[in-house]
């Protein structure tokens, strides 16, 4: 759905995962200092994806599975 009405080749976690998890979080951290009031689930669910080695494109794994392991 996100596709078809942005036109934008991938979605947000596609687009996440070609980032970089870790640079994603790093990010939302930094929001997450100037606005305390934000919702901590998304980092959660990031940190828990980042401790476990799953950084996205970089890495092979993040949110999708689907890519080539880098050397």
């Amino acid at each position: 759905m996100w596709r078809i009405n942005t036109g934008l080749a991938a979605g947000p976690f596609r687009a996440m995962d070609s980032v970089g998890l870790d640079v994603v979080l790093d990010i939302e951290n930094h929001y997450a200092a100037e606005n305390p009031a934000l919702p901590a689930g998304p980092r959660e669910l990031l940190q828990r994806h980042v401790d476990a080695g799953r950084l996205g494109v970089k890495t092979g794994h993040g949110f999708y599975d689907d890519y080539a392991e880098r050397d």
